[in-house]
Formats: structure tokens, C-alpha cells, sequence
């Protein structure tokens, strides 16, 4: 196996990289580029009837610490215009995330200036250096 685990992760938003925290996840990841399901099972008196599909929306959620030269204002303000880059630190897998949207109103917490952050959009695109 030559494959490199994406393990530690950078993330950048508009361009800039964010000072995230252990612990940042990417979901609704599907076919890249397209908008991602999760499939349901219909089961009736006679067992599996089938499969409905439910739209899932492309989600990054990351802890981020906040100080001088971060500004939150910036974060808050993107909607449908952001650009979100979930990637492999060092190189490897890449998940990009277009026209994403800012979606909290930011919590500072004291002591280690941790901020939650939660972006969306309709997909990620996945790519691999070793593709």
C-alpha cells in the first residue's frame, strides 16, 4: 500500500488557511461534484421494497482559534460566494467545496479563543495526487 491516510488536514477559506483544531470533519461527501444522497430503505409486510434518496448537503464543520489577525467578520460574511479546501497537510487527497455559505453566528470561547465554524454547500469535488 502506497496510499497516504488523510490524516492531518489544512483548510482554507476564500484563499486563507485557518487555524484549525484537531478534529475538523467533511461530510456529505458523494460522487464528486454532484450533489450527495443517503439512501433510506422502504421495507413493507414483505420485506425490502426499495430505496428513496435524500438530498445531503456538503457540511465542514472545524474548530478554529481565533486571535488579532483572524477576522471572524470576514468568515461570517460569505454567502454563496465562498470557496471552502479541505486537504491532506503535506499533499495527497483534496475535497473543494464552491459557492459555499457561512452558516452560525460564531461562539468565542475563553481561554484557547476557540470558534466554531460551519460551512455549506451543494457538493464537494474530491481530487488526488496520486490520480
Amino acid at each position: 500500500m502506497s496510499g497516504k491516510i488523510t490524516g492531518r488536514v489544512q483548510i482554507l477559506v476564500n484563499g486563507d488557511l485557518l487555524l484549525s483544531k484537531t478534529g475538523a470533519t467533511a461530510s456529505g461527501i458523494g460522487v464528486s461534484g454532484q450533489q450527495a444522497y443517503e439512501r433510506k430503505v422502504v421495507i413493507g409486510d414483505g420485506g425490502v421494497h426499495g430505496y428513496v434518496e435524500e438530498g445531503v448537503e456538503a457540511l465542514l464543520e472545524v474548530t478554529v482559534t481565533d486571535r488579532s489577525d483572524v477576522m471572524l467578520n470576514d468568515i461570517a460574511q460569505i454567502f454563496q460566494n465562498g470557496t471552502v479546501i479541505f486537504q491532506a497537510a503535506g499533499g495527497g487527497k483534496s475535497y473543494k467545496m464552491e459557492n459555499a455559505t457561512c452558516l452560525n453566528n460564531m461562539e468565542l470561547t475563553s481561554g484557547e479563543g476557540e470558534v466554531t465554524v460551519r460551512m455549506s454547500a451543494s457538493y464537494w469535488t474530491e481530487t488526488s495526487e496520486d490520480s
